[in-house]
């Protein structure tokens, strides 16, 4: 499919964002099958997709089909990503076309409306959501208690570990822990490709991960001395079922194995994971934060022998300027921002960049954490790790039929890697049986997205 699309340069790189994951080439409007129109008035005899804004372009098209926008806030939309997921989200605001269609129910507002077989207005500013989510998201305010830990004189995992678990541990119950809605940002890449696929008359086809449905990344935090020893024996297990890990090592934590690490990096791959597990990289300057993961990132490498590439930062901080400087550093790739968790530490309140695929942010690849991470399940929800496990094989479920990737970050010193050894590997067994799924590094998915193969 060959889309072009009018819009600001900003725009432009978001509509290349969301259609990411399908197989199409963006083009010039001669050329170009589907326009998609953004603040600028759509060009004639082309079938095209018209974006809402604020734009006078936009308010003046919508005068000239004689037709009234009002915009309404706080309603709930469906979307089918497959016949199998719907996906629901609350966007900031919805357009309505008076005149053009007689309402839309508000249990379930219209995503798009056909105007012609060349015309498609969408009921929503698709630009200024996805904006938005990486915004709170990238920009979040830090919790008082985050706060509170990470400026004390001295670490804050010199705190009792149960004490640290009581204050993050939600005492709500938590019925729901399904993705469908918590992945606005790919509800908005369904919303554009069901107003494409609707105004052409044609399917558009995800890309595959290397002939797979969907991918599996099993990546590792090793906070302490005692994960570290635990890798080992998780490694070998691992190893049985033929499936590499990535381990994200802090490099001034405590002191470190050589030898172990190097066995890892035999196996899969080692990535930078600070200095120190202090939580205090988000409030570094810039150019104190460039030096601090040049040196963890350098140093690794030495030790390990192999090119360290990735990134994830301790408890998964992320901001903008964290991003620009591993950028700056020479890194390919970071994995530090959940696609959703129930009770980030940063912002103690459900948190996330809410997609199950790849993003370039800033230049960079940014992975998604995008299965709840077993510190999340275990200690702050409180299950057992049998329970654990049920909810990440609904959640693969999720993310499966949707083609995205799954991100595992388990911690092998936290109650599934250490304590209930034989639940994880029944886990591993399971995801390895499934032949629709490509098990690989997350160095990999780098390499495979800025080549355009991934997915392919």
């Amino acid at each position: 499919m060959k889309i072009a699309v009018q819009g600001q340069a900003a725009d432009v790189d978001v509509i290349r964002e969301l259609l990411s994951p399908w197989n199409v080439s963006f083009t010039s409007l001669d050329e170009a099958e589907v326009v998609i129109a953004y603040g600028e008035k759509p060009v004639e005899a082309k079938q095209t997709i018209v974006i809402p804004s604020d734009s006078s372009d936009f308010l003046k098209l919508v005068k000239d089909i004689k037709s009234r926008v009002a915009k309404t806030h706080g309603e709930r939309v469906f979307v089918a990503a497959t016949s199998q997921t719907v996906l629901t989200f609350t966007p900031q605001m919805l357009y309505y076309y008076d005149g053009l269609v007689k309402s839309a129910s508000r249990d379930n507002p219209l995503t798009a409306v056909e105007l012609n077989e060349d015309l498609i207005f969408l009921t929503l500013d698709i630009i200024k959501e996805y904006n938005k989510i990486l915004d709170e998201t990238l920009n979040a305010k830090s919790s008082t208690l985050y706060n509170l830990f990470t400026g004390l004189p001295v670490p804050y995992t010199l705190a009792p570990k149960r004490l640290r678990d009581l204050f993050m541990r939600e005492h709500r119950v938590q019925e729901n822990l399904t993705l469908c809605d918590k992945l606005p940002l790919d509800a908005l890449r369904f919303i554009l490709v069901r107003a494409i696929e609707k105004l052409s008359r044609k399917e558009l086809h995800r890309k595959t991960w290397n002939g797979k449905k969907y991918a599996c990344l099993m990546t590792h935090d090793v906070d302490t001395r005692k994960g570290l020893q635990n890798a080992k024996q998780l490694r070998k297990l691992e190893e049985k079922y033929d499936v590499p890990s990535a381990w994200y090592i802090p490099l001034k934590h405590y002191k470190l194995n050589l030898e172990t690490i190097r066995e890892l990096a035999n196996y899969g791959e080692i990535g930078a994971h600070d200095t120190k597990h202090d939580g205090t990289l988000i409030q570094v300057p810039e150019h104190r934060l460039i030096e601090r993961v040049i040196e963890a990132k350098q140093t690794l490498e030495k030790i390990s022998g192999q090119p360290v590439k990735g990134f994830r930062a301790p408890i998964l901080q992320h901001n903008t300027k964290i991003i620009r400087a591993l950028k700056k550093a020479g890194y390919a790739y970071d994995t530090s921002i959940p696609a959703w968790e129930p009770k980030h530490p940063y912002t103690m309140k459900p948190h996330g960049i809410a997609t199950t695929y790849p993003l370039t942010l800033y230049g960079l690849t940014e992975i998604p954490v995008t299965l709840v991470q077993d510190h999340q399940l275990l200690y702050v929800l409180g299950l057992t790790p049998e329970e654990a496990v049920r909810k990440w094989l609904d959640m693969i479920s999720v993310i499966k039929n949707l083609g995205g990737l799954c991100t595992f970050l388990i911690h092998p010193d936290c109650k599934l890697a250490d304590l209930k050894l034989n639940i994880y590997e029944e886990l591993v067994n399971t995801i390895t049986s499934d032949h629709q799924a490509w098990i690989t590094l997350p160095s990999k998915i780098d390499m495979d997205t800025q080549n355009e193969v991934m997915p392919t």
